[in-house]
């Protein structure tokens, strides 16, 4: 790909790794946050906006657009997926990652955890406001309504922990407790105490008791990661 847009880039660190591998493509992140380093590839450019702001004013179509854990950040889905389709030139592809609520195969995740009741009331949080946590089920439908063809749906497992004996999941569990356990006040607060109407301290007194069920290997929790991607007509 030649011009590549990034959405809601975050740290960046996906701009500057692509930018890296393909030295000869533009890359652009967008976030409405400027947290991005300053130190990135020559090839790699961060711009402070708002993707959800229409029409798009970039000055050029891109031939890939990327897009991950979006999920509840995004209101309108559907409409970012026809902004996305509108600029990308024909041939390009758009792929989008997100993460869905944690589940279990084994009924380990009971209605009793508090991990269970915390991700119950994260969903009916986001879905209370038009977020849905749960949104990610809905992309493969909503890029083909958008005009994309090829589109494909791949769904991976992320263990919570290291509860899996297959030392490359185990490992992978590893990783997963240490992203969600230090990004979940973040992940909790605006929907616990602005939806909910929960005071600070009682999430987090809640929080303590998610976390310690996270980190339970007794419980065989995971989080299904849609990856979904689809291509504009040539």
């Amino acid at each position: 790909p030649q011009r590549v847009l990034d959405i809601g880039t975050g740290t960046g660190i996906w701009a500057a790794d692509f930018g890296d591998l393909h030295p000869s493509a533009i890359i652009i992140g967008v976030d409405l946050s400027p947290i991005q380093p300053a130190f990135v590839p020559p090839n790699v450019h961060f711009q402070i906006d708002d993707i959800e702001e229409e029409p798009w004013t970039f000055s050029q179509k891109f031939d890939f657009v990327y897009s991950r854990m979006m999920t509840s950040a995004i209101a309108d889905f559907p409409k970012m997926f026809r902004q996305s389709f509108e600029n990308l030139n024909p041939g390009g592809w758009i792929e989008v990652t997100d993460i869905t609520p944690i589940t279990s195969d084994d009924g380990t995740l009971t209605e009793e955890t508090a991990l269970w009741r915390w991700s119950d009331q994260l969903l009916k949080g986001t879905q209370a406001v038009g977020r849905s946590f749960d949104g990610a089920k809905l992309y493969k439908k909503q890029l083909e309504e958008a005009g994309f063809v090829n589109v494909r749906e791949v769904v991976f497992k992320w263990p919570q922990n290291r509860w899996p004996r297959d030392p490359r999941y185990k490992e992978l569990g590893l990783w997963t407790l240490e992203n969600i356990t230090s990004g979940l006040e973040a992940l909790s607060v605006a929907v616990y105490t602005r939806v909910l109407g929960w005071s600070k301290e009682s999430m987090d007194v809640f929080l303590a008791e998610v976390r310690k069920d996270m980190k339970n290997t007794a419980i065989h929790s995971y989080w299904p990661i849609y990856v979904v991607y689809g291509q504009k007509p040539e």
